[in-house]
């Protein structure tokens, strides 16, 4: 009898645990999305780039990387890509089992065009690892190409003849080292000594530039670490006089605004901070405003907004459901991407809605220092002032994940949200339309992204039901009660807008 009514236990605690996730996972009637949604399967656009976010509660990764038309180029930095994901996974897999870090896991690539002409393209990836411990390891990558042959160039393929050329490195970049003193820094000449024999291993690192080559050298590889890792620009004049060039260059032109113009430059790298705990409180300095504002707030407002953005798929299909049903909406994109994709931030800004600033690449901000979040934060800033005429003047931490040092370092609103169905997790349109719509109260924020097709499926019905329940569907400084003019006595975190009753 005990064993019957045992087993009538499980059974019942067994179906109301289902019946509980019934509601999220899977409805009876799916939502049928009124646009149409391109595939996710569906191949790659012939240029632009390519995004990788993920956040779990234990490790984020945000991996950038770009397509550049040819598939064969395109396929190797696919494949370079995807490789350091799946190394950072099997690394934080073993290390799970072993230590406690509060703060999560992170593997952050970049990626800056650095030249780029009719025959030619640099590339350098930038690759920051936090795997605990007191800071992230940084780690460099360079990829030259020569694009009518799809071929990736070593610094020896560019001259003809013998290995002279490493001689020639070699001899020039001590002397600008140590004769002339390049970095205004003593170094230990055995120690440059080592980091610049003409070894293939000590130039690896090479991009073009404008009528030279420059070469990024390791951190440790010339000296201590305060001194980062040192770029040093070889004139082709150099090469020219003593061994003939094998890749013709004469045609190369810069195309980046940030052709370096030194012949030394130095890559820093970043360290960690502590995190601290969220508020919601309002700051005095806009206590006035806000009650100034309130007897124009309608008595049920809501924000909806995305990130990561903007996505040559999925973005115009948002914005033609906003468009359809007169709606505005906050657009916290990335940099890169915002750079990449200036006539969709042409758009969004265009048709009224409001753009935020969600930092260069998606770095966790916490994991910075202050002068390369400000970096991340400025970069952006210009990217998009100037492409709207116009720069934000609100932002989103990556992941929301901030401390102190954030709030105090960039100083601008910090904007999270309060309701999120985790959409890049939970790939079902219907299960992304009821959590919204079973969590959503008067002045909230709702987390959402234009990167995916199960957000741009479920949209409509979010803001159908939206409406039908009365809310007011306004932009971020509408609902927090903050403007352009204001935003600088706000320097604080909002999940929320502030409760008026």
């Amino acid at each position: 009898m005990k064993n019957v009514i045992y087993l009538l236990l499980i059974i019942l605690f067994s179906l109301s645990l289902s019946a509980c996730s019934v509601y999220y996972e899977k409805i009876e009637d799916p939502i049928k999305p009124e646009i149409s949604v391109p595939s996710i399967d569906e191949t790659s656009p012939d240029s632009g780039i390519i995004s990788v976010i993920e956040e779990e509660d234990d490790q984020t990764i945000a991996v950038h990387y770009p397509i550049i038309g040819q598939s064969k180029i395109d396929d190797a930095l696919k494949s370079f890509a995807l490789n350091r994901i799946e190394l950072f996974r099997q690394e934080t897999a073993d290390l799970k089992l072993t230590q406690e870090e509060s703060l999560p896991f992170e593997l952050h690539l970049d990626y800056e065009v650095v030249f780029k002409s009719d025959r030619h393209i640099s590339l350098l990836f930038k690759e920051n690892k936090y795997l605990g411990g007191a800071q992230p390891t940084s780690t460099i990558y360079t990829f030259n190409y020569n694009l009518e042959q799809g071929r990736q160039l070593a610094l020896k393929d560019l001259f003809k003849g013998s290995s002279a050329y490493l001689e020639i490195l070699s001899k020039y970049i001590f002397a600008k080292l140590v004769d002339d003193n390049a970095l205004n820094v003593t170094l230990d000449t055995d120690w440059v000594t080592k980091g610049t024999n003409p070894l293939e291993s000590n130039f690896k690192h090479f991009l073009f530039t404008n009528g030279g080559i420059i070469i990024i050298f390791e951190k440790y590889q010339i000296g201590p670490a305060f001194i980062g890792e040192p770029k040093i620009i070889i004139p082709f004049e150099t090469f020219t006089a003593h061994i003939e060039l094998k890749e013709t260059i004469d045609d190369i032109l810069p195309t980046t605004e940030d052709e370096t113009t030194n012949s030394v430059e130095i890559i820093t790298e970043t360290s960690p901070t502590e995190m601290v705990i969220e508020t919601t409180e309002p700051s005095t300095s806009s206590v006035s405003e806000s009650v100034d504002n309130q007897e124009t707030i309608a008595l049920k407002r809501v924000a909806l907004t995305f990130e990561d953005g903007p996505d040559p798929d999925y973005t115009p299909l948002i914005l033609d459901t906003l468009k359809s049903r007169n709606q505005v909406a906050t657009f916290f994109v990335q940099g890169i991407r915002a750079k990449e994709y200036p006539s969709l931030i042409q758009r969004i800004n265009s048709e009224g809605h409001l753009i935020g600033n969600h930092t260069w690449s998606h770095p966790q901000l916490t994991h910075l220092s202050p002068e390369d979040m400000l970096q991340q934060l400025q970069k952006t800033q210009s990217v998009l002032e100037k492409i709207t005429g116009r720069a934000p003047f609100l932002y989103r931490p990556s992941y929301g994940i901030y401390n102190e040092n954030v709030i105090s370092t960039n100083n601008m609103p910090a904007i999270l949200w309060s309701v999120d169905p985790k959409d890049l997790k939970y790939k079902d349109a219907s299960y992304i339309t009821n959590y919204v719509l079973d969590h959503v109260t008067d002045g909230a924020i709702i987390l959402l992204h234009d990167t995916n097709a199960y957000t741009t499926q479920a949209l409509s019905s979010i803001l159908d039901a939206l409406i039908a329940e009365g809310y007011e569907i306004v932009t971020v400084d509408e609902l927090l009660g903050i403007t352009e003019n204001t935003a600088k006595y706000n320097v604080r975190i909002f999940s929320q807008a502030i409760e008026s009753h």
